[in-house]
């Protein structure tokens, strides 16, 4: 649906103007709303103990949840550092419009590129997750190199196309690091914590690509869109490697043991 969307919204742009694009692009959102808001059914199976709602105290126990169970460490991490180099997203614009001189067809195209890459990415990072997802980790590191790899080529491109072509390179990693994570953790991670952890892992997410789009618009005005954006595909590349060495022990226990839950009685009984 972003390739889709992104090449309507490019179309529309260009035919009726940005403002067009805006507007039709929030009706989309309240359509969105009122079919949630349809919804009569609880989204969670009923309760017996009570649960926490405090954000600092449900915080802290997630983070000693995590530092118990080395992989969920390891995946609530992993996308944090991906956001130290997620400020390229806020590139795709600048490129269509700057370096490319293609306007509002060109973000379609970019960002069109940029969803059919993060719809590639997921499939085969499934297959390299390997059966019992014995490889997820190896695959999570493999996928942000080609991530990083592909926004630095972006640096090095001439035209639209081929831009479209590295940003979707690039997400065929992002997307496949992105879905393979949080799929690790729905799968490790038992349902009475499950939210909590989640909730985190895209509070850290949200933090680190805010930042590190403030430095890419500072770096990209001071020294050009084609030097950040290598240059931040190189941090890309970098975390893979911090990443990867950080977690050789998780690596190689589970490709020996495979994934899997841990026993909900045995962290009830710890909590």
């Amino acid at each position: 649906m972003l390739a889709v969307g992104s090449g309507l919204g490019g179309v529309v742009a260009a035919a009726f103007g940005r403002d067009a694009a805006f507007l039709i692009d929030a009706a989309s959102f309240a359509v969105s709303a009122l079919l949630i808001a349809r919804i009569r059914r609880p989204f969670s199976a009923g309760r017996s103990e009570e649960v926490e709602t405090n954000v600092v105290r449900a915080t802290l126990e997630t983070a000693r949840f995590a530092r118990r169970d080395h992989r969920v460490l390891a995946l609530v991490t992993v996308k944090a550092g991906f956001g130290l180099a997620g400020g390229a997203i806020a590139l795709i614009a600048v490129f269509a419009e700057t370096e490319f001189g293609a306007g509002e067809v060109g973000i379609g195209v970019m960002m069109a590129g940029r969803g059919i890459g993060a719809l590639i990415g997921p499939f085969i990072g499934r297959r390299l997750a390997g059966p019992q997802d014995r490889h997820l980790f190896a695959a999570i590191s493999l996928a942000l190199v080609v991530f990083g790899c592909g926004y630095a080529l972006l640096g090095a491109m001439p035209s639209l196309w081929l831009g479209a072509l590295a940003v979707g390179i690039g997400h065929v990693g992002g997307g496949a690091q992105w879905t393979l994570s949080s799929y690790g953790l729905q799968r490790i991670v038992p349902d009475l914590i499950r939210g909590r952890v989640f909730a985190f892992d895209f509070a850290m997410i949200t933090l680190t690509f805010a930042g590190s789009a403030l430095v890419t618009g500072w770096a990209a005005e001071l020294f050009g869109p084609r030097p950040t954006v290598v240059v931040l595909g190189m941090v890309a590349c970098a975390w893979a490697a911090v990443w990867t060495w950080l977690t050789t022990d998780v690596r190689r226990a589970t490709a020996i043991q495979a994934s899997g839950p841990l026993p909900e009685p045995e962290l009830l009984a710890e909590t």
